[in-house]
């Protein structure tokens, strides 16, 4: 399996210049810093003080953004952020991709298990017609998400580093949705 997340790095991104001394994974495409980087601002985002308001504030952004992105959550269609910021199935919502999200971290070196992980997270998404263009809105957004979050931590090497692995990650979306439409 770890095949299929090279195959599509390639793909999208061809060989990367590498600015930093690692050697770059050959399923995820990603250096072993660009891995740690993932890791240690996911490690800052992620603490059990802050992970339900940071998954709240990171559905605010990407509403706010993206606003034709609320229209897939009935229980959130007609909020506005302070509310969004009050709900309780906001928190418990925000919650489930927070963890999500670290699962998927978590298992960076695990290009198997990663492919299963993105293929059941395609395979919900797209049952309710959240394609590959919403991934990607989602990928074009984190940038602003992990500067609102972690301030200065997020740096242009941080950001880059988790833009890179979003863009693999939808890449598998996109292709899982090939597969549906055919």
């Amino acid at each position: 399996m770890g095949g299929i997340l090279g195959t599509v790095y390639s793909s999208i991104f061809g060989t990367t210049s590498e600015t930093d001394d690692g050697v770059p994974d050959p399923a995820t495409g990603l250096t072993p810093k660009e891995k740690e980087a993932i890791r240690a601002s996911w490690a800052l985002l992620a603490t059990k003080k802050d992970i339900r308001i940071n998954g709240v504030e990171f559905f605010v952004m990407l509403f706010e953004e993206y606003p034709n992105q609320q229209k897939f959550f009935k229980s959130f269609q007609n909020m506005n952020s302070e509310t969004l910021r009050k709900d309780r199935q906001m928190y418990s919502h925000a919650l489930t991709v927070m963890y999500s999200i670290g699962s998927l971290v978590d298992n960076l070196d695990d290009a198997e298990q990663l492919v299963l992980l993105v293929n059941k997270l395609a395979h919900n998404h797209l049952a309710r017609d959240i394609g590959f263009k919403y991934f990607e809105e989602l990928r074009d957004m984190f940038p602003k998400f992990l500067e609102a979050r972690a301030g200065s931590a997020a740096t242009p090497f941080i950001k880059e580093s988790w833009s890179k692995f979003l863009g693999v990650m939808n890449s598998l979306v996109g292709e899982m949705e090939k597969q549906n439409s055919t």
